[in-house]
Parts: C-alpha cells; sequence; structure tokens
C-alpha cells in the first residue's frame, strides 16, 4: 500500500468515525482484532460532576489494548479531564491508546498513556477534526501501521515493536522540527519578497507581524470563532472565495490588499463592528468581504506606521500566501492548549512560538538569546515562588509551603486565606523576557495555586479565563531588548488568555502595551 493510498484512507476513515473506528485499526493499520467485552466505569471529570462512560474494545496489539469512548461533549477533554479518566482506567490498564469521539462525531483524540521513571504516566494526544484535514496528523497515525512482514507468522511482533510504533506516531519532536523548517522557509522567501527601500530589520519586523497575525488566527479557527459563509476553515474558505469573485480585478488587488487587511483592520480590530445591523451597507459590505469575525482588540491588529493610509505599503504576493495556507496553516494541526512535561499534544501549539523566536533570531548566541526548555523554567517558577512565599507568609512551615508549591498540596496550609492575598499581589517582573517562557511558567504557576485553593477551601471561585485574565493583569511584566521577541512574548500571553474563554463573541483582549515592553532594562 502506497504512502498516498494509506493516508487517504485514514482521511476518509477518521471523516465518519463513528462507523470506521474498527476498521482504521484492523483493515488499515493491521492491528489485532479486539479481545473481550465493553465495560463502564465511573468517571469523577470535577467536583460534583461524574460521568458513567463505555470502554469499547476496539483492537489490541501484543497485549496493548486500544479503546473508543464516546465522549459527553462537542469539545475533546482536557488535560485534567483525560487525567481523571486514567485514574478511572488504571486500575485495570496501566498502559493503553484511548480513542475519544465527541458527541457530534466531529472530533477525534487518540491519548496513548504510557509509564515514565518514577512511576509516573505521560499522556501524549493525537487529534482531528473532520472537514479540516491537517496532513501531518494524518501522516503521524500512519506510523502506526503494521507491514504483513513485520507481524509475522503469528501476527505478535512483540511489545517493544509496538511501542515503537507509538513512539514515532506520538513524537511531538519530529512534528516541531518539520513545523519549524517549513516555517523558517516561508518566513524567508516572505522577507526576501519585500521589494521596499527597507531596512533589514524593518522588512524582518513586518514579515513577523504578518506571520504572527496568521498564526494567531489558525489557532482563532480552532475555537470555532471566525466564520466565513458558514466554514469553519476560515483562512482558506476566504482565501478560495477571494480567488472565486476577483478574477478580473487581480491585477490590481491581492489576497493580502482586499481580504487580509479588511480582515484584520475593519474586523478585528474595529470596536464598532458588532454594533453596526446588517441592512446597513457598509456592514453588508464587510460581512461580504471577511464573514463573521469578533472584535479582539489587543494591539495584534492595529494599524502599525507602515501600514497606515498613505504611508509606503508593500502587500505579500497571492502565490506566497497561497503556499503559507496549504504547506504551513492546513498542512499542521493547531492546538490552543500548550503542553507540560507530562501532557503532550502532538500539534502547534502556542508554546511552539516561542520555539520559533530562537529558531529565526539572528545572532543569538552574541544576544544571548536562547530557548528555555519547560522543565528548567518550571523548576526556576517554583523556587522563585517558594522564596517569596516564605517571606510574605513567615507563620507557614517552610516545608508546607515548599509542598503547596510543588504538588498543589494546599491543605497543609495553615491560613489559605492569607496565602490566596499573597498570590493575588506578587509582581513578577522578568528584565529579559525573550519569547515569554519565564512570564507564561509563572502564569501556569500561579493559576495551579489558585485552583488548588480552590478545589481543596473552595477560595477563589472564579472561572479559569477570569484567573488568567486577573494573573496577566496584575502579576506580570516584562522588558526585551528584541521587539521580536517582545511581539512573541505578547502573542503567547493572549493565545494562553483565549483558551479558556468558552461561547462567542469573546471578550476584547487586554493590551499588553505597557506589561510587556521593548527596553533595555540595564
Amino acid at each position: 500500500m502506497t504512502e498516498n493510498h494509506i493516508l487517504t484512507q485514514i482521511q476518509n476513515q477518521l471523516e465518519t468515525p463513528a462507523q470506521n473506528l474498527e476498521a482504521l485499526f484492523c483493515e488499515t493499520l493491521l492491528w489485532g482484532r479486539a479481545q473481550g467485552a465493553a465495560f463502564r466505569r465511573q468517571v469523577t471529570l470535577a467536583p460534583g460532576q461524574s460521568f458513567d462512560l463505555e470502554f469499547r474494545p476496539l483492537a489490541q496489539m501484543s497485549g496493548l489494548p486500544v479503546f473508543r469512548v464516546d465522549w459527553p461533549s462537542e469539545k475533546t477533554p482536557t488535560v485534567q479531564q483525560r487525567r481523571s479518566v486514567y485514574r478511572a482506567l488504571s486500575s485495570s490498564y496501566i498502559e493503553h491508546l484511548l480513542v475519544y469521539l465527541t458527541r457530534d462525531g466531529r472530533q477525534t483524540s487518540f491519548v496513548w498513556a504510557r509509564r515514565r521513571g518514577q512511576g509516573k504516566i505521560e499522556m501524549r494526544t493525537l487529534s482531528y477534526a473532520a472537514g479540516v484535514p491537517a496532513r501531518t496528523t494524518l501522516e503521524q497515525l500512519s506510523k502506526l501501521a503494521f507491514t504483513l512482514e513485520e507481524l509475522g507468522l503469528f501476527g505478535d511482533p512483540g511489545l517493544s515493536a509496538v511501542t515503537d510504533k507509538l513512539n514515532a506516531a506520538f513524537d511531538v519532536e519530529a512534528v516541531t522540527k518539520k513545523f519549524f523548517r517549513d516555517y523558517r522557509a516561508l518566513f524567508e522567501q516572505a522577507e526576501a519578497s519585500i521589494d521596499l527601500p527597507w531596512s533589514a530589520e524593518q522588512k524582518r519586523l513586518y514579515t513577523q507581524r504578518f506571520f504572527n497575525r496568521l498564526l494567531f488566527l489558525a489557532f482563532l479557527e480552532r475555537k470555532g470563532w471566525l466564520t466565513f459563509q458558514g466554514r469553519k476553515d476560515y483562512l482558506r474558505a476566504l482565501f478560495e472565495d477571494y480567488y472565486r469573485n476577483d478574477p478580473e480585478k487581480r491585477r490590481q488587488a491581492n489576497f493580502h490588499r482586499k481580504r487580509l487587511d479588511a480582515l484584520f483592520f475593519m474586523g478585528l480590530n474595529n470596536p464598532y463592528g458588532r454594533g453596526l445591523v446588517q441592512s446597513d451597507p457598509q456592514f453588508q459590505f464587510v460581512r461580504d468581504l471577511i464573514g463573521e469575525v469578533p472584535y479582539l482588540n489587543g494591539g495584534l491588529f492595529e494599524r502599525e506606521r507602515d501600514e497606515e493610509e498613505g504611508a509606503e505599503r508593500f502587500f505579500f504576493p497571492d502565490d506566497l500566501l497561497a503556499r503559507i495556507l496549504s504547506d504551513l496553516l492546513y498542512r499542521y494541526n493547531f492546538t490552543v492548549t500548550e503542553s507540560t512535561p507530562l501532557d503532550v499534544e502532538v500539534a502547534v501549539d502556542p508554546e511552539m512560538l516561542g520555539k520559533i523566536f530562537e529558531e529565526l533570531v539572528t545572532g543569538r548566541h552574541e544576544s544571548g538569546s536562547y530557548y528555555t526548555p519547560k522543565p528548567v523554567v518550571q523548576f526556576m517558577c517554583r523556587e522563585a515562588l517558594k522564596g517569596y512565599l516564605e517571606t510574605a507568609l513567615p507563620g507557614e512551615a517552610p516545608a508546607s509551603l515548599a509542598r503547596f508549591v510543588d504538588e498543589n498540596d494546599s491543605p497543609a496550609l495553615r491560613d489559605p486565606e492569607a496565602a490566596l492575598a499573597v498570590l493575588r499581589r506578587v509582581k513578577v517582573c522578568d528584565p529579559a523576557c525573550g519569547s515569554g517562557a519565564y512570564l507564561l511558567g509563572m502564569l501556569h504557576e500561579l493559576l495551579e495555586k489558585r485552583e488548588a485553593l480552590f478545589a481543596a477551601r473552595h477560595l477563589d471561585a472564579q472561572t479559569v479565563y477570569a484567573r488568567k485574565l486577573e494573573i496577566i493583569q496584575n502579576n506580570l511584566y516584562g522588558v526585551d531588548l528584541d521587539p521580536f521577541a517582545v511581539n512573541i512574548a505578547r502573542l503567547r500571553l493572549w493565545l494562553s488568555l483565549i483558551v479558556e474563554y468558552e461561547g462567542y463573541p469573546p471578550p476584547p483582549l487586554p493590551n499588553l502595551d505597557f506589561k510587556i515592553e521593548t527596553g533595555d532594562s540595564l
């Protein structure tokens, strides 16, 4: 079976997964038939919220089982929910592959739970959304396929061969490296296409701002907040409509000028757009051009000096934008959930934007610019928090504070109300924030501590979105000499915030111009 044939088969089966998951494993990937019957387990997803979930065997190979879980929501499970399901299943199956299917049958998540050192369980997730096929996701899933030669006479290749397949399919580093190569090639082509007498720095920042906006839109698509003519693959639908309806005018206008500029400045950065009625001719004209989009604010879609009317403008050509859409934005799966050391999504997540900074910044060794790995960031943040809490809460035992910070063990605290108060007023400033790794790490740590206080003591009864917004507005500050890095740091904070908001339209994003600034802190 050729590679293209197996990819087509996998895509067709995942477009209608409810009927085809068993065929996907047993006929396309050549895994063994399932053994045993379906069973049910009670899963507690949150205090007072339990579900009776059914686990239906799909396939197995060398003793490693695959189960289907029909998820009672139209959204795939969160990290915390996947952990809750694992706890309910772990007494019978420590290592396994679960396939979550959402209630509407549109989204599928493959979650592989495997043992790591010190008894820890790592969970890796590969997701697929029907109607928005990402070729890289299909390529990763195809790595689970066995050949007849690999199966041998008895159809049992051995557990190590199975785990090798799973390691390859759920290898986020391979996807990351491939994404970097494609991103860099397209970024350099875009930068080289600018034919105005700008400095190299001007060209780089103009290109980076444009790519930041497109990447942000790719993440927004995954939230379902952008719609064009009923389609959720928004940018692709917008580009196809432009090509259908503007054939005669294409010599005078391009997609960047006619559609993306309208999207950026008349839609996403227009606070009055939602107040216009559909009968208003101006509003209808904008709707025809860009569809339905929310007002976002935040500064990302504000006109810069080189984008003002009458300024010397440059617009990227259509053929380049077609490649960006096909080879980058719709080749890879995007997720708005950042990975943790033990919960990894095999997709492009906001954290990768920090790695992109490290890959693209020139002379980074001379300037001292390095990307800090997540475990190192986590250690730094936790040690800084321990020192702060020991000073701010002298009545607490250092061992209790350490357990609270490292393990979210809030019952050990004598005065949890005081702990919440000092967490709310802490000021965290990174004087060389780079692409924001430390700021994002501290955001997650402060959020975890406040969630732990709520879970154990019912303090701080806010939504996760409200907590994150408060932390970003009141606790985090950053400075960096490189405006390229500052832009990415702001972008990552915005993305980390929007992932938590449910519903539509989303509220305007906070303006971070006076929180994360370009400057020389020395």
